[in-house]
């Protein structure tokens, strides 16, 4: 296992090119000073932290109540915003606008790239140089390296100055019903599951054809009166009474990630940075097309789906209703897949790929960042939390509670809590460790993480594709004119416009 880490924090490479130059050197490298905490001990402080709702927010009380305990004068406003990161954003942009900003907010570096270019983004680099409440070399290089570029060069004048820090991080992974499997496929189910995408094609077609004749119908227990037990009849979602089937054997999480992944595991390309405020996108090429019509086909042969196939927003749902029974999502998302009606147990594996020479698996989570509407001695308060949280022991904490989100120091790793979680996980944190214990094995099992680097829009520009592969998947949408209605859509990141 600690072989296994360390490959993991030293040895894989994350594709994040930092390249050009900015035309934003009139905005102020720093616009506020470095108090001590002695400065501010004497004054009652309310900072602001917002972050989406669900398992991060779940995991942040009791930390915050021991930040709290450490700095009695400073109190934490916990703030959270339903629905997804895009809806954070937008709400954040909004009370940026209205100079109503919270004082800390995690975040994308799409996000921090739209909130650097509302002049709203807080530089940390003084704080992070300070002798008094800064951080040490060795501290420093503490944080898992792969991390940390995307939290740099908003700047042009100062482009190794941090912005940001890591929070949050997570992976994708494949989950999938393991009861499912051992009852159809015995002891041997393991190698049953997909390693490549035209691994998952045929037996996805083996499934299908498994659940029309019934070889499904008493596995998932619906009720039990006396001495009758009632079954889901699986094979009922592929009636041929039904306008639609409602059984797929995989759907994908997130369509945005889809997209880029899919695309960068065919060899295309998806966006160009420039500097902080200028981007293109690039994804109008031969090999994003492949992808689309590779799992378009896959879709039209009901192999392939995504939530909204079934009309549906949460892929987790349809884990729950065994009507699907493998889905690529976040290493942080596995427990929104537990059981609810019937009783099942999860699997984690690596996401498929289609190509040995181009196995890409996204890196995500989001970082934390600081807002500048409000005083030196909030920003200093701001700060103290922002220190607090990414300790590694704190690290490794929330990294614990939340299941599927990795610490961000290397250090956390070696926590007492941390090492146990990963070798003897509770009942209710099996899953979590697994999916953990899957991208932690990425590296040495020839895997990239990667994260396009980030710039003012390609927030849009995610939420667009996600939306372009939504039609090529669920409508059966024209390929070639829905990535021209796409360009359309996004026309000042369309290179030489």
């Amino acid at each position: 296992m600690k072989k296994k880490i360390i490959i993991f924090i030293l040895f894989f490479v994350g594709v994040y090119a930092l390249v050009g130059c900015s035309k934003i050197s009139s905005i102020a490298r720093f616009d506020y000073e470095v108090l001590k905490y002695e400065d501010i001990e004497d004054e009652d402080i309310t900072i602001s932290f917002r972050v989406r709702s669900g398992v991060v927010s779940q995991a942040l009380p009791d930390l915050i109540k021991a930040f709290e305990n450490q700095y009695p004068n400073i109190t934490v406003d916990l703030q959270t915003v339903g629905g997804d990161y895009s809806a954070l954003l937008k709400t954040t942009i909004g009370d940026i606008n209205s100079n109503n900003a919270p004082d800390l907010i995690i975040g994308y570096p799409d996000h921090f790239a739209s909130y650097f270019s509302a002049s709203a983004l807080v530089n940390l680099q003084q704080f992070i140089n300070d002798k008094d409440v800064g951080y040490t070399k060795a501290e420093l290089e503490d944080f898992v390296d792969v991390y940390m570029p995307e939290n740099r060069d908003f700047h042009p004048d100062y482009p190794e100055d941090y912005y940001g820090l890591p929070f949050n991080k997570s992976t994708e992974v494949l989950v999938y019903n393991r009861t499912f499997f051992k009852e159809l496929y015995g002891d041997n189910y393991v190698n049953k599951i997909p390693q490549t995408w035209g691994e998952l094609d045929t037996l996805g077609k083996e499934i299908i054809q498994k659940v029309k004749n019934g070889d499904a119908d008493e596995i998932f227990v619906e009720s039990v009166s006396g001495n009758k037990t009632t079954y889901l009849k699986m094979s009922d979602y592929l009636s041929d009474n039904l306008p639609a089937p409602q059984f797929y054997p995989f759907s994908y999480d997130s369509s945005d990630n889809a997209f880029i992944t899919l695309v960068r595991q065919f060899g295309g390309k998806y966006t160009e940075r420039v500097h902080i405020e200028k981007g293109y996108i690039l994804f109008d090429n031969e090999e994003a097309k492949s992808a689309l019509a590779y799992f378009q086909n896959m879709a039209r042969q009901r192999v392939f789906a995504l939530a909204a196939s079934f009309n549906k927003k949460y892929n987790s749902d349809l884990v729950e209703t065994i009507q699907v029974v493998m889905t690529v999502g976040s290493s942080a998302g596995v427990a929104y897949n537990a059981s609810g009606r019937y009783e099942y147990e999860l699997g984690a594996a690596p996401i498929p790929y289609y190509s040995e020479d181009k196995k890409f698996v996204i890196q995500q989570g989001t970082n934390i960042a600081m807002l500048n509407q409000n005083s030196d001695a909030e920003k200093l308060a701001a700060w103290l939390f922002i220190k607090f949280m990414l300790e590694p022991e704190n690290t490794a904490k929330f990294a614990v509670n939340t299941g599927g989100y990795l610490p961000v120091r290397t250090s956390a790793y070696e926590t007492e809590e941390y090492i146990e979680f990963l070798e003897d996980p509770a009942l209710d944190q099996k899953l979590w460790s697994e999916a953990v214990e899957v991208a932690l094995s990425y590296p040495e099992r020839g895997f990239t993480m990667f994260v396009d680097p980030a710039f003012t829009g390609s927030a849009e520009i995610r939420d667009t594709v996600g939306e372009l592969f939504t039609a090529v998947i669920v409508s059966n949408a024209d390929i070639t004119k829905r990535i021209q209605q796409a360009y359309r859509e996004l026309k000042p990141h369309v290179k030489n416009n």
